[in-house]
């Protein structure tokens, strides 16, 4: 078994498509076989039989492509030999020569064609691989012989004694059509307008089930990992909030608490300790006196000044809260207030 893949294959089917037996040509070999066992190739390009193309120039107008296009039918009504709306065009830029060929036949070979998983990648007229020229052009084969006269009119004979007659002693070229279509590239590919090519990338999404599921769930565990940490944080937070408030509450009975931080400022500047500059040293050892004593301190004043704070407790309370800053590494000393009374005063620097 021959396991080369050719570079180009080019295949030519019957004009009845009543079987799936096609010619086919590479670029050292040609024969015949079905669709299903054609040699492999990288790129497989259609070739539509004589008899049902043909070539025509005329005089386009120097318009877009599109707009050239769409003017066919009405610039070759009298010339052509079937009805335009049997018939596909094919028209290349910068050219007056416009390829017509049977629609319905196109059609049924590209449907023939995909039954097979065989999507051709350009379709040319057999007429389109005879070279022009000014001489006249014979193109023979065993089962076909084209001629392309010097005014560029195209036909197909059975009979070559014909042609000599036809000729007679005018400048000719005889060519092989095997050898053409094997080494020429023809100007007007066929698949354009309504048989222009799609994409032939599709998108399958089976390939791509199985990773996008796991990044689905990839994601669903990130998700629920990041909505965890932001409960974790909102609940830290809601506690943190309830225990400054319960402290404050705590600190100052009977004071109705909005905002705890805000209330305790408001606090300290009345009682003249606390300065802009110094608001987050304050409420830093605020914040770290209340969490030592926790709640239940009947404090009557509270002070900041000079880096230090002043609670005032009764006495039962002012002697433990002394030894729980002092057990926290704080520096805390007691003075003597109204009777029964007793200020805390607390620095941040630990005893040495």
């Amino acid at each position: 078994m021959n396991d080369h893949i050719h570079t180009l294959l080019r295949i030519l089917p019957a004009c009845d498509l009543a079987t799936t037996e096609v010619r086919w040509f590479t670029e050292q070999a040609s024969g015949s076989a079905t669709l299903s066992a054609l040699p492999p190739a990288q790129r497989i390009e259609l070739i539509v039989p004589a008899a049902l193309s043909n070539i025509y120039i005329a005089e386009l107008p120097k318009q877009s492509l599109a707009r050239r296009y769409k003017l066919l039918p009405h610039l070759l009504e009298d010339r052509l030999l079937s009805p335009a709306a049997t018939l596909h065009f094919g028209l290349k830029d910068q050219s007056n020569k416009i390829i017509a060929v049977e629609r319905k036949w196109l059609e049924r070979c590209l449907s023939l064609l995909a039954e097979h998983q065989i999507t051709p990648s350009a379709a040319w007229s057999l007429y389109d691989f005879l070279p022009e020229g000014t001489n006249w052009c014979i193109a023979l084969d065993q089962q076909a012989c084209l001629v392309r006269t010097p005014e560029g009119q195209y036909s197909q004979f059975e009979d070559t004694s014909v042609l000599d007659g036809l000729i007679g002693d005018a400048p000719r070229e005889d060519l092989i059509l095997p050898d053409l279509i094997q080494h020429t590239e023809p100007g007007t590919n066929l698949l354009q307008g309504d048989f222009a090519q799609r994409s032939q990338w599709q998108f399958d999404w089976k390939t791509l089930q199985t990773p996008a599921l796991l990044l689905s769930a990839i994601f669903a565990v990130v998700l629920l990992g990041q909505i965890g940490d932001w409960w974790q944080l909102r609940s830290t937070k809601l506690a943190l909030q309830r225990e400054m408030r319960q402290t404050y509450a705590a600190a100052f009975p009977g004071e109705p608490v909005f905002d705890p931080i805000l209330q305790l400022q408001s606090k300290l500047r009345e009682g003249g300790g606390l300065s802009s500059n110094g608001a987050g040293d304050s409420l830093d050892l605020l914040l770290q006196v209340a969490n030592i004593a926790g709640s239940g301190l009947q404090l009557e004043q509270l002070e900041y000044a000079n880096g230090s704070l002043s609670l005032e407790l009764p006495d039962s309370q002012a002697s433990s809260l002394q030894t729980q800053l002092k057990g926290a590494g704080l520096s805390a000393e007691t003075q003597a207030a109204t009777t029964g009374r007793m200020k805390v005063l607390v620095r941040a620097q630990a005893v040495k």
